[in-house]
C-alpha cells in the first residue's frame, strides 16, 4: 500500500468503527486501536478496499463524513467512494441535493 491508499483505507477503517454499534461506547484511543489492527491485518494479506490499482481517479462521487462532537480529533471532509458501494443508486441525485454526496472534480495534469 502507498501513502495515499493508508490514508484512504484508514479513513474507511475508522469511519466504520465510529458508527459501528459495538464500538460507539469506546475511546478513541480503543478505536484507534481497532483500526491499526484492522489495516495491520490489510498489509498482511494485501487486502486493498479503498483503492484499486492505483486507479484512485476513477471514483465518480465522493461521500461527506463528520467526525462526533466529542472526538480529539477532527475529520470532517470528503471521501471518495466507489458507486457500487452505494446501497441505493437510485437516491444518488437525492443523495447530492442533501449534501451528502457530490461528483468528483475531474483534475487534469
Amino acid at each position: 500500500m502507498n501513502l495515499e491508499e493508508l490514508i484512504m483505507a484508514s479513513i474507511a477503517e475508522f469511519l466504520d468503527v465510529e458508527v459501528h454499534k459495538d464500538t460507539e461506547s469506546l475511546g478513541l484511543s480503543s478505536k484507534i486501536e481497532i483500526v491499526q489492527k484492522r489495516i495491520a491485518d490489510k498489509i498482511k494479506n494485501k487486502v486493498n478496499p479503498a483503492v484499486n490499482n492505483n486507479e484512485s481517479m476513477n471514483y465518480e462521487y465522493e461521500m461527506f463524513f463528520s467526525s462526533n462532537p466529542n472526538d480529539m480529533i477532527k475529520i470532517d471532509g470528503w471521501i471518495p467512494i466507489e458507486t457500487n458501494k452505494i446501497e441505493k443508486v437510485d437516491k444518488i441525485s437525492e443523495y447530492i441535493e442533501i449534501g451528502l454526496l457530490r461528483k468528483k472534480e475531474v483534475v487534469y495534469s
